[in-house]
């Protein structure tokens, strides 16, 4: 299961608090051709949902849920501010 720090966690939900009224209700980690990303969509059958106090936060289909099963979400300061880091399992 992906372990996501609380760090990344309350990152997540301050993000959530900026979205356009109406807008789906939590993130979910996409796989593109690119790598991971996150975009705003609402749970479906079989997600993983992450939640804190009745909010949900982080969704992810099974896909995602399988290939990330050993990484860990969390938050680093750079220079530009604070960004999610995404790490694989044995690293």
């Amino acid at each position: 299961m992906l372990t996501v720090t609380d760090k990344a966690a309350e990152y997540l939900r301050e993000s959530l608090t900026r979205k356009e009224t109406g807008a789906p209700e939590a993130l979910r980690i996409v796989q593109t051709d690119d790598g991971y990303q996150l975009t705003l969509d609402n749970p479906k059958d079989g997600d993983q949902t992450f939640e804190q106090d009745g909010q949900n936060y982080l969704l992810l289909d099974s896909g995602v849920e399988e290939a990330l099963s050993d990484a860990t979400l969390d938050v680093h300061e750079s220079p530009h501010g604070l960004s999610l880091t995404l790490t694989a399992g044995g690293n």
